[in-house]
């Protein structure tokens, strides 16, 4: 009983500063929500996609509602469970669960509340949650479903309360997907190679493509003039084949990366090539 009660005070208090969503500002440097993007996914598998904070501020609660477009048809997915096991959400004290999915129209919210508070991190301390998918039979291994968020009734919208303040703000937010980047070709490529980013310069968005003669463990990096990692863009096992990767000109932290010179670098089994490209705004 006393848990209930402990549990019902925490989400009166949540719901509360919700109505300080529009009036609030995010101190600092704008925290970011990143759900990340999972390319290769075949029909008949289970995928785990992530969702990323980057926060400045300790935070006593956030709500991220996601979805899929209801405007794909023959969407055969289904979100089978939210886990913050191994997160960095694991010590919170209410958590969403799967009463918090509805498949039907293709929507979920991740939702946590701690006593405490969820302490400053970024991408590199891990994930907050994890969503666990299963595509059926019918699944369209060639469509782009990328995951937004929305406003989802009686849920509030996109949502971070720092623990200090107790006032929520919106976050950056940067959407994943379910995708699967492969060129349709007459054949599989005889070698490995890396081609020239298409458009360069670009502003905000550049593709970069890339052939596999085998099936190959693939790791592709952007670093800065300075030799400074700024993006991993693959780093998976991937299919003999013709393949495309964009980059959208943010880090791995979530934030745009300043004009300049910037190199990408494949390593595919033996084969590694380094290109030059550049940004400008």
């Amino acid at each position: 009983m006393k848990r209930n009660l402990t549990l019902v005070f925490l989400l009166s208090l949540f719901c509360l500063t919700s109505f300080n969503l529009a009036l609030a500002q995010d101190s600092g440097i704008r925290d970011t929500c990143y759900v990340e993007r999972i390319p290769k996914v075949l029909p008949g598998t289970q995928v785990v996609m992530n969702i990323y904070i980057v926060n400045d501020e300790a935070l006593g609660a956030f709500t991220i509602p996601l979805r899929f477009p209801d405007s794909i048809s023959n969407l055969d997915i289904t979100c089978d469970s939210i886990s913050f096991v191994g997160t960095r959400s694991e010590s919170a004290a209410f958590k969403s669960d799967s009463t918090s999915i509805n498949n039907a129209k293709n929507r979920l919210v991740a939702l946590a509340i701690w006593i405490t508070e969820l302490g400053i991190g970024n991408v590199a301390s891990g994930p907050v949650a994890k969503i666990y998918f299963t595509t059926g039979s019918s699944w369209d291994s060639t469509s782009y479903v990328p995951v937004d968020t929305l406003v989802w009734p009686p849920v509030s919208e996109l949502e971070f309360v720092p623990s200090a303040t107790g006032i929520g703000f919106m976050p950056v937010f940067l959407k994943g997907a379910l995708e699967v980047r492969e060129v349709n070709t007459p054949s599989i490529p005889t070698v490995f190679s890396l081609s020239q980013n298409y458009p360069n310069p670009f502003n905000p968005k550049t593709l970069i493509r890339f052939t596999l003669p085998k099936d190959s463990w693939v790791n592709i990096e952007v670093y800065n003039i300075l030799g400074q990692r700024v993006k991993t863009l693959v780093n998976e096992k991937l299919t003999a084949g013709v393949k495309e990767v964009e980059w959208d000109s943010k880090g791995d932290n979530g934030l745009e990366v300043a004009s300049g010179i910037y190199f990408y670098r494949i390593k595919a089994d033996d084969f590694s090539d380094i290109k030059k490209m550049v940004m400008l705004k």
